[in-house]
């Protein structure tokens, strides 16, 4: 089968990551593979991948330039299925609509984040709006970019049941018989950390942007445990970059103990850790979670997002801690740093919890939607 994923690559990124393990995994089971992308960076390392580029930017993407240069390749390869990664943006559905048009290619539209994410979440753009206002019409804006995706695709694949039921719930009399629920599989190899190799490490991984990450947040949570004098053998590291790194800096300046690593391989810092921090407002999945897992770190993460129940059991592969309480947040770490033996049966529980979500198990239920698609 000719397999086409169109994504707005930004390297490092949850979609590109996931783009490129599932890519991978479908040259390996003997499809082929293409990705047409904005972006030219490669998330991929398998060389059997072909790789297009479109122009111009999120909201202008559905140019006659574009849609002939897709609908080239859809022809040229003899494309099966194309999985439209940035379905959240109307231009990019149309784009996929319109050069698929007289082919017998199936659109499969991924929506990596709950449908009404970003609902109470306000930027430069609506600030100066009341926020019942700029609610309504978020929401509008948001659920009709939803629809839309569904009403032109062949299947809309969310990551979380409970992604699924809220849909429902927002459209009782649509009848959404195309909806398919498929995680996002992990990102490293399948081998267990080694729980001798952990240190008295506290660590987060993820882009520094304040909006989303929040990171002002694990800031206040360290300088509340710092106050308590108790942890001088504990250190705080922060890996990752983005636009608001220097800012967070400044407001750590005078901490102890906290290093801003930088961009860095995750893998080695979360095979050291023994504790993960996540204090996002919003998450679609929350990769770096299911990563932290995997690796033996055990996650602390506030109660912000959906799929968040998905991923962790409270108390017995991580913490579920309150959404915007730093006080409850500091004191479950604290809780985790004085008792090692909690931390490593939560750490066992956690590296056996995410084995559902394996790239081969992933994959495989992609191939279920692909032979359903086909019939």
């Amino acid at each position: 089968m000719n397999i086409l994923f169109l994504l707005h690559s930004v390297p490092y990124s949850g979609v590109d990551t996931v783009t490129g393990i599932l890519a991978n995994e479908f040259v390996n089971s003997g499809h082929n593979v293409y990705l047409c992308r904005l972006d030219s960076s490669d998330s991929s390392v398998n060389s059997k991948i072909r790789h297009f580029s479109i122009f111009g930017d999120l909201q202008k993407i559905d140019t006659r330039e574009n849609i002939d240069l897709l609908k080239n390749a859809i022809r040229g390869e003899n494309i099966n299925i194309i999985i439209n990664q940035q379905c959240q943006n109307i231009p990019w559905v149309n784009l996929a609509k319109k050069a698929m048009k007289n082919s017998s290619a199936k659109i499969i539209s991924c929506l990596h984040f709950p449908v009404l994410m970003s609902v109470d979440y306000f930027g430069k753009r609506t600030k100066f709006l009341p926020k019942f206002f700029a609610r309504f019409i978020k929401k509008h804006r948001d659920l009709k970019a939803v629809n839309f995706a569904y009403d032109n695709s062949d299947s809309l694949v969310l990551l979380s049941k409970k992604f699924l039921e809220h849909y429902r719930t927002l459209q009782p009399r649509k009848k959404l018989n195309k909806l398919r629920v498929i995680a996002n599989p992990i990102s490293f190899n399948s081998e267990y950390a080694d729980l001798e190799k952990k240190q008295k490490t506290i660590l987060f991984v993820g882009r520094i942007s304040e909006f989303q990450k929040r990171l002002s947040l694990i800031i206040e949570i360290w300088k509340i445990i710092l106050g308590t004098g108790k942890y001088e053998d504990w250190d705080l590291k922060i890996v990752g970059y983005g636009e608001d790194l220097e800012n967070i800096k400044k407001k750590a300046e005078g901490l102890d103990r906290i290093y801003f690593e930088g961009k860095r391989e995750s893998g080695p810092y979360f095979e050291k850790a023994s504790i993960f921090f996540m204090t996002s407002a919003f998450e679609g999945w929350g990769i770096t979670l299911v990563e932290s897992l995997q690796k033996a770190c055990v996650p602390i993460a506030m109660d912000s997002f959906l799929s968040l129940g998905d991923i962790i059991e409270n108390n017995e592969n991580g913490i579920v801690s309150p959404n915007n309480d730093i006080i409850a947040f500091a004191e479950n770490a604290m809780l985790l740093m004085d008792n090692e033996i909690m931390r490593k049966k939560m750490a066992v529980n956690g590296m056996k919890s995410i084995e559902r979500f394996s790239a081969s198990r992933i994959s495989a239920e992609w191939e279920k939607l692909f032979d359903e698609l086909s019939r």
